[in-house]
């Protein structure tokens, strides 16, 4: 992974019942919108297949799920 984060467009389909979940969540917490919805929860997956992905991967995915749900962003000065 880059150390600097690029944006990419994504499309995806989901099921029906997802998506109305997401958006009763988002209706209720308007801190989040749905690009932290997905940052986390695509973080989180991956953090918790970490034996498929590489540690520098694994170490980015974790910081992106610290930002994302805590709002805590780690530069490189406070790694190891």
């Amino acid at each position: 992974m880059k150390s600097e984060s690029t944006n990419v467009t994504l499309s995806v389909e989901l099921e029906e019942e997802i998506y109305c979940c997401m958006q009763d969540f988002l209706a209720s917490n308007p801190e989040w919108n749905q690009k932290l919805v997905i940052d986390a929860s695509m973080s989180l997956f991956l953090m918790q297949n970490h034996r498929q992905i590489k540690p520098e991967d694994y170490q980015a995915c974790s910081q992106k799920y610290l930002h994302s749900v805590c709002g805590v962003a780690l530069d490189s000065s406070t790694q190891n």
